[in-house]
Parts: C-alpha cells; structure tokens; sequence
C-alpha cells in the first residue's frame, strides 16, 4: 500500500500542541511494539495529552483520507500496516466494540456454521448486553442484539472459542435465542422439515 507522508504537516492539536503525521506514525509504531492493532480517540488523546477531542477527530479524519490510518467504526481506528492484525478480525474488532464479557455469538452466525440454517449470513451475529446495534467495518458488519438476561447467566451454555477470542453459544441456546428474539425461523425450520 502506498501511503502519501509529509512529515513537515502540522495539525493543530490545541493552542500549545500540534501532530505532525510522523509523530502518528511513531504512536503506530508504539502500538505495534505492543501487539495492539486498533485504538480509540480517547488513547490517541492521553498518547499526546490532550484533552481537544474534537480537533483530534478532524486530525484523524485527514489521515484516514491519506491512507496512513483506517476508520473501523466510530472513534475507533486501525493502523493498516500493522503485522499484529489478527487472523479473526471480525471478532477481534467485535470484542473492542463491546466487551466480550458481555456478548456471545448466537443465531443466524451460529446456526449457519452448525448446519442448521442453509444459507451464511452476510455478518456477525452476538447476543449483548448493551443496546441493538449493526456496525459496518471495512472488514465486513457486526450486529449486536440486546438481550434482558442478567450479565451473571449470560454465558450460560456458552463455550469460549481461545483462537476466535469471544464466547459462543451452544447449539441448543442459539436455536433458543431465535425464538426469543423473534429472528427470522424460517431458513431453521425450512432445514428442520428436510431433516425429518
């Protein structure tokens, strides 16, 4: 990839301090140094000690523009040259968006890869805590449903996948959880009447 640096660009960070994009590419490079891929506004924000979040914003969005930085989701990036990226990306960026102590793969995600369902969903598919959300990444779309279970019962009939990084359901609570929140049942059920 080719990336387009000036080194003498200085961006106004706040009225005492600038960027220029070689200091980004050292910030970069400190991350790489600690096996992390992607950051967030508020750790470029303590990396140059600033509180100006907003002229950060902008800042990033230039380098994004010049390929220097990627936009994964909203205030959260990755340095697209870093070797530390993960074999399960999805994933990986899926546990930096919601903790994974509060989500598990579930549903369509999980009855595609059971076999239960014929055809593969186009996205990533987790049971969370937090409110319903889709993210569109560079790197393919992550949905969250929310769900009312207590945190504490969250993870049961639960399996922690250590190369994925994340927790996912079990087969028989994933075909539980598309009836509870009322997903589409008729690819399950369409394979459940071939089954028979």
């Amino acid at each position: 990839m080719y990336i387009n640096i000036k080194y003498t660009n200085k961006y106004i960070l706040c009225r005492n301090k600038t960027m220029t994009q070689l200091e980004m590419i050292k910030m970069l490079d400190f991350l790489e140094s600690n096996s992390v891929w992607t950051f967030d506004i508020s750790f470029v924000c303590a990396y140059f000690k600033t509180s100006h979040r907003q002229n950060i914003k902008i800042v990033l969005s230039r380098f994004v523009k010049n390929g220097l930085i990627e936009r994964i989701a909203r205030n959260l990036y990755a340095n697209p040259r870093a070797k530390s990226r993960p074999y399960y990306i999805l994933e990986h960026i899926a546990s930096t968006l919601r903790h994974k102590t509060t989500t598990y793969l579930s549903l369509e995600s999980v009855l595609s890869e059971e076999g239960l369902i014929s055809q593969m969903p186009n996205r990533l598919i987790f049971i969370s805590k937090n409110r319903s959300q889709i993210f569109r990444t560079p790197y393919g779309i992550i949905e969250f449903v929310y769900t009312k279970t207590k945190l504490e019962d969250l993870h049961k009939d639960c399996y922690y996948d250590k190369k994925r990084g994340i927790y996912i359901a079990n087969t028989q609570k994933a075909i539980s959880d598309i009836y509870r929140h009322n997903r589409s049942i008729d690819l399950y059920e369409e394979q459940l009447i071939k089954g028979v």
